[in-house]
């Protein structure tokens, strides 16, 4: 059973390489249930996780090398690279996690307990920022389907509709002449129909608020 809290990082803790740290790289055959892989240093593992945002249940298997490399090509989310520094805080380990481009500055913190009532008693330094443990948008799964998302595109021309309601219409994507960064082209339909653009990427994403997770702009050209 996994019992953790989850943060993220108000300031970089001071002498942050004196403490040991190992380089990560993990990916999911599914998030929904999620069944993870992960490189840790030189091991492999694949991991499952039950339902949950503090509490949950997981299993871990050894993996080899080469059965790690035959899984990856069968993740359905995009791989997530960072760096995990343990830095010791009395009875418990911090997890520092400093997640690697393109997800980068992202950092976020995790403490595992051995019961709840351990967890509520946590104290956090004052480094930590926000408590971001029952927030799912936080969750590796989450972010890894963000990436494939992003990477994947998939950006036709048409209608559109964000998640707060209003309608666009895609026109089509560009460059950035300076950055080279995917853009797109839309119109609002309402109003006065305004042009604009933003990056092909924030586009793409998904978000979580107010209830609503999922994509921000969602094709409806095939609705009545």
């Amino acid at each position: 059973m996994e019992i953790e809290r989850k943060f993220l990082i108000r300031q970089m803790p001071e002498h942050l390489d004196y403490y040991p740290h190992t380089p990560m790289e993990q990916a999911y055959i599914s998030t929904e249930p999620v069944i993870r892989i992960r490189r840790s240093g030189e091991a492999y593992w694949l991991t499952c996780k039950g339902p949950g945002l503090l509490k949950r249940e997981e299993f871990e298997l050894s993996l080899t090398e080469k059965e790690y490399g035959a899984l990856l090509l069968k993740t359905e989310g995009a791989p997530i690279v960072k760096d995990r520094y343990e830095i010791p805080m009395g009875e418990h380990l911090i997890q520092l996690d400093v997640f690697q481009a393109p997800l980068a500055p992202l950092v976020m913190a995790e403490v595992e307990f051995s019961s709840e009532e351990e967890a509520a008693a946590f104290c956090p330094p004052d480094w930590f920022g926000e408590e971001v443990t029952q927030n799912p948008c936080y969750t590796n799964a989450y972010l890894s389907r963000c990436l494939r998302r992003t990477e994947q595109g998939g950006l036709i021309p048409g209608r559109y509709r964000h998640f707060k309601g209003r309608e666009y219409q895609l026109l089509c994507t560009a460059t950035h002449s300076e950055t080279q960064e995917p853009m797109v082209v839309y119109r609002a339909l309402y109003g006065e129909k305004g042009l604009w653009a933003r990056p092909a990427a924030m586009w793409s994403e998904e978000v979580c608020r107010d209830g609503y997770q999922g994509p921000r702009f969602y094709p409806i050209d095939g609705e009545a």
